[in-house]
């Protein structure tokens, strides 16, 4: 399995890669999951079967020997817990996420749950990570004006905000902002693939346990013979779920703020996916939105390189 993008690429071209092509992947699960909802499959349900499915493919490559690994006991402390931390709220984020959808419009709460990037760049700043600079703070000026087009399309002309859904997708975005800043430096003895296989039975775990509560047992029985759920399962498990170790070595290799900004070209591939899989039309304001985050992840990315090239230029810089 080709789990490192542009190998022989410098590290920063390699690391921007790596989130690209997860943002392209993990863009397809929108799509994915309406099928799978069609076929009366909970989210809950969804998300901790895709969490299953991918956790059990990497973990069979690191009981082969596929994949380096480390003893997770002898790590340090401080490893060990920030990665049960990044297990436990990688799985919070999805649940939360679960929770907003039922209190407001789906794309009302992607509209809030993808400022995340500007929790991400806020953070960084505040913790000496990477700096807040005015090319920086411009490409998310642009890529959240691009996103207010392309969610803004998706809604429905009855949809409203509520608090509840607000508050909720708001969570859910800080839990996603935090994740990104814990994976950057604190466990990096953990090999990717290994560290994404912990996070991924944390989702499944928190995923698994709000399922059995709120959709129970006989939540199974209407979607269990359908070939479409198991097929959207299948992809969502694989395309949907194993680029979450390019997310990490991305950030690893280009820092959480840059990493979060490019990751923003999820719903731009989301709504290309899904005018090509469910038959919707791409509207103007989508193509246009779309070009506005492609813009923001052009300026981040000069701005990097640049950046590498000043001979003061800190490593820790993203």
């Amino acid at each position: 399995m080709a789990t490192h993008p542009g190998a022989n690429m410098p590290q920063g071209s390699r690391g921007m890669l790596k989130v690209l092509a997860a943002a392209g992947a993990l863009g397809t699960l929108g799509p994915v999951a309406a099928l799978a909802y069609s076929q009366g499959v909970g989210p809950a349900t969804f998300s901790a079967i895709r969490a299953g499915i991918g956790a059990t493919i990497f973990g069979a490559l690191l009981l082969a020997r596929l994949q380096p690994s480390v003893s997770l006991t002898r790590l340090a402390p401080r490893q060990r817990a920030t990665l049960v931390a990044a297990a436990l709220i990688n799985g919070a984020t999805n649940l939360v996420l679960f929770f907003a959808f039922g209190a407001m419009a789906v794309g009302l709460v992607m509209a809030v749950y993808y400022l995340y990037p500007v929790f991400v760049a806020l953070l960084s700043a505040v913790l000496g990570r990477e700096r807040l600079t005015p090319v920086r703070i411009g490409a998310l000026a642009i890529a959240c004006a691009g996103l207010v087009l392309v969610l803004g399309s998706q809604l429905a002309p009855g949809a409203h905000a509520t608090f509840g859904g607000v508050a909720l997708a708001a969570a859910a975005a800080l839990c996603q902002a935090i994740y990104l800043t814990v994976i950057r430096g604190g466990f990096d003895d953990v090999p990717g693939v290994q560290a994404t296989t912990v996070v991924l039975l944390g989702g499944l775990a928190v995923s698994g346990l709000a399922a059995l509560l709120l959709e129970g047992a006989g939540g199974v029985a209407e979607w269990i013979v359908s070939p479409t759920a198991w097929i959207a399962f299948a992809c969502a498990g694989t395309v949907g779920a194993l680029p979450k170790v390019w997310v990490m070595g991305g950030v690893r290799a280009i820092g959480s703020a840059r990493a979060a900004l490019v990751l923003l070209t999820e719903p731009v591939v989301a709504v290309v996916v899904a005018a090509l899989v469910l038959g919707q039309r791409l509207t103007a304001g989508e193509l246009a939105g779309g070009a506005a985050i492609l813009l923001a992840v052009m300026l981040v990315r000069r701005s990097g390189a640049v950046a590498a090239r000043l001979p003061d230029a800190s490593p820790s810089l993203g």
